[in-house]
């Protein structure tokens, strides 16, 4: 099989907030679980769809504030568990989501 991702994914159980107009009520819980710098897995109980925009909350360890996913475009969905691609991050969002994915790697804590 080939891989068609363009940065590695790696395993993670991060609490979320899932928001957007295809999302049932104002925000739901989610959680992600698996990261990259270009998207992200969640399993949630609100079903989307493949093309809906959302937004993502996404509470980190020995964080005080979430990181912030203003836009991700859902890629697809099985079940309760679907796939998105960050759309919308600025350069220093990319560069901190890259040190959390590289510390993740390496098990160790998110760096600030």
């Amino acid at each position: 099989m080939i891989e068609r991702r363009q940065y590695p994914r790696v395993p993670v159980c991060y609490l979320s907030r899932l928001s957007g107009s295809g999302v049932q009520g104002p925000a739901d819980d989610a959680v992600v679980l698996d990261l990259s710098v270009g998207g992200c897995r969640v399993h949630s109980t609100t079903q989307v769809h493949p093309g809906t925009e959302v937004h993502l909350q996404i509470a980190l360890p020995n964080q005080l504030a979430p990181f912030a996913v203003e836009r991700a475009l859902v890629r697809w969905a099985r079940e309760r568990e679907f796939g998105v691609s960050f759309t919308s991050l600025r350069s220093e969002e990319r560069e901190s989501l890259r040190r959390l994915v590289s510390s993740a790697q390496s098990g160790a804590a998110p760096l600030r």
